[in-house]
């Protein structure tokens, strides 16, 4: 799917038959105790390893997606919303006893980098509880809604679990586009994002299609504690990809909302977000409205101006400093951003140092 893996497939195929029977090794039911790492299944040191995750279900439509899992032998991992399982405790019942992995992903679904302490023991305890209630355990991993955290969300206690592939299902519930952006962003150790809620499922319905095309590229698919094994997931580490358990992510990123491009996945593109605010002129409705940048590269200019007028907050979710400019081409140095720093005032254009 994407280049420089389409070599896998010949030598990927030489190893699967010598490391499993089959094309997926058995996977365990439940992340393991220790940090979310896993026991014995494939070798993602040597295997070009993906895994599959969902969000925000259990629901009605999980339980053809646990069919088409089923059929294809393939275990995934699912962030269940304590409401969601209060509604649906046959369906999360069903992914435990099918070998899948379970995670929590909150009470309600809240922004919690944006929440009160209170607030977020509130949500993640209750998220907790409610799964523990239907299968007896607690989860040992975390997806925190919309990839936002805090220190407080860290404090919980549990490994956080982020993607860096995002199908944007949720938004433009398109089959095709969910394979476009799989294939443009796929590569070892990549943890892939979707959504297994009842307006899904139309997306839904692409994965044994998305199964085949990335085992067909030469993909392993696995769990999310299968993939990182054999590292030791650290409580309150966010992690985003296989690699990053060598490098966990230091700042809160909103994944979701960044959309898979080339220059992000570049290597030499800023890893992260920038995320920049401005007003909407509605009176009626909201006062601002975000716009994410991503594939930021040093030396790189980018301006603030569009869609609305200039930017009067901007977000740092890199990890570098960020110059701020109050002209649209960068041409006049006001101060600079920090790695996790918000900077409140008329903005026209950044440039990543």
């Amino acid at each position: 799917m994407r280049r420089g893996v389409r070599m896998w497939p010949a030598v990927l195929g030489v190893c699967a038959a010598l490391l499993a029977p089959g094309p997926v090794s058995a996977t365990p039911a439940t992340p393991a105790p220790t940090g979310g790492s896993a026991s014995a299944g494939p070798d993602c040191e040597r295997l070009a390893c993906v895994a599959l995750t969902f969000d925000d279900g259990p629901s009605a439509a999980t339980a053809e997606l646990l069919d088409d899992l089923a059929a294809a032998r393939v275990k995934a991992t699912f962030f269940a919303v304590g409401d969601q399982v209060r509604w649906w405790p046959d369906r999360l019942r069903r992914e435990a006893a099918e070998g899948h992995v379970i995670g929590n992903h909150s009470m309600t679904h809240p922004r919690l980098g944006a929440s009160t302490p209170a607030q977020v023991r509130a949500e993640l305890a209750g998220g907790e509880q409610a799964i523990a209630e239907v299968l007896g355990k607690r989860p040992e991993l975390v997806r925190p809604p919309y990839g936002s955290f805090s220190a407080e969300v860290r404090r919980f206690g549990h490994p956080l679990v982020l993607w860096d592939i995002d199908t944007r299902d949720w938004d433009h519930h398109d089959p095709a586009q969910v394979l476009a952006r799989v294939e443009a962003g796929v590569r070892p150790g990549s943890v892939i994002l979707m959504h297994d809620t009842e307006n899904q499922r139309e997306t839904l319905a692409v994965v044994p299609e998305l199964v085949r095309q990335l085992r067909g590229a030469g993909y392993t698919l696995v769990t999310v504690p299968e993939l990182f094994a054999p590292a030791t997931l650290v409580p309150g580490g966010a992690y985003r990809d296989r690699a990053s358990a060598v490098r966990p992510v230091e700042h809160p990123q909103p994944w979701d909302t960044a959309p898979a491009s080339k220059e992000q996945d570049s290597a030499d593109a800023v890893a992260g977000t920038l995320v920049w605010q401005h007003p909407t002129g509605a009176p009626d409705g909201a006062a601002e409205a975000e716009t994410v940048e991503s594939g930021l590269r040093p030396g790189e200019c980018r301006t603030l101006v569009s869609p609305g007028p200039p930017a009067y907050a901007v977000r740092n979710l890199t990890g570098h400093d960020i110059e701020l400019h109050d002209r649209p081409d960068c041409t006049r140095r006001t101060g600079t951003v920090t790695p996790g720093e918000e900077i409140v005032g008329e903005l026209y254009s950044v440039r990543v140092l």
